[in-house]
């Protein structure tokens, strides 16, 4: 857990819930995991939706992404910076849409997929933001039994390496909205 940070109201409340609303009007696509080794991708039952589309808030959103890398690795973890290079970039928030009894299953974030352009490798941070908690059940689970509290505005970032497995609990009630985004 000592790599693992939560900034609560990182976002503030009235451009949460001018996304989330938002949110509910775009197209949605079904989760898949890449199947490491393969070139396929698998999704499970009652996987969360994802969208990559625009909304007036994305730029936003995607500028304060920004700040919470800088907090993590500047601030908190600033004596890494003689031995740890940084971060090169990150890439454009995904929303993830969660609507009652759907989930993520248990994974982490050694994304073999992701960079597989002209910038390689895997991503080594994750992102990973509220936008709202107006629902119930959705939590974010780490080490099997840890749960992360993400109030709305609140984000996480933690590493993106096989040490910090996650998962999103079933939600019960309501819809969950978040987004995610990963450094290199």
């Amino acid at each position: 857990m000592d790599y693992v940070k939560v900034y609560e109201n990182h976002l503030p409340a009235d451009l949460c819930k001018s996304a989330s609303d938002n949110l509910a009007k775009i197209n949605w696509q079904q989760h898949t995991f890449y199947q490491a080794g393969t070139d396929s991708f698998i999704s499970y039952d009652h996987e969360l939706a994802i969208s990559h589309d625009d909304i007036p808030e994305k730029a936003e959103i995607n500028k304060q992404v920004w700040f919470a890398i800088e907090r993590y690795v500047l601030k908190d973890f600033a004596s890494f910076e003689s031995w740890f290079g940084g971060w090169n970039g990150y890439t454009n928030i995904r929303f993830n849409r969660y609507d009652p009894t759907t989930q993520m299953k248990l994974h982490c974030d050694h994304i073999h997929s992701m960079f597989d352009g002209q910038r390689k490798g895997v991503p080594t941070l994750t992102i990973l933001g509220a936008l709202n908690d107006d629902y119930e059940g959705g939590e974010l689970m780490m080490f099997g039994d840890h749960r992360i509290h993400l109030p709305a505005g609140a984000v996480v970032v933690f590493p993106s390496n096989f040490m910090y497995p996650h998962e999103v609990k079933p939600v019960k009630s309501g819809i969950r909205y978040s987004y995610v985004s990963w450094t290199w």
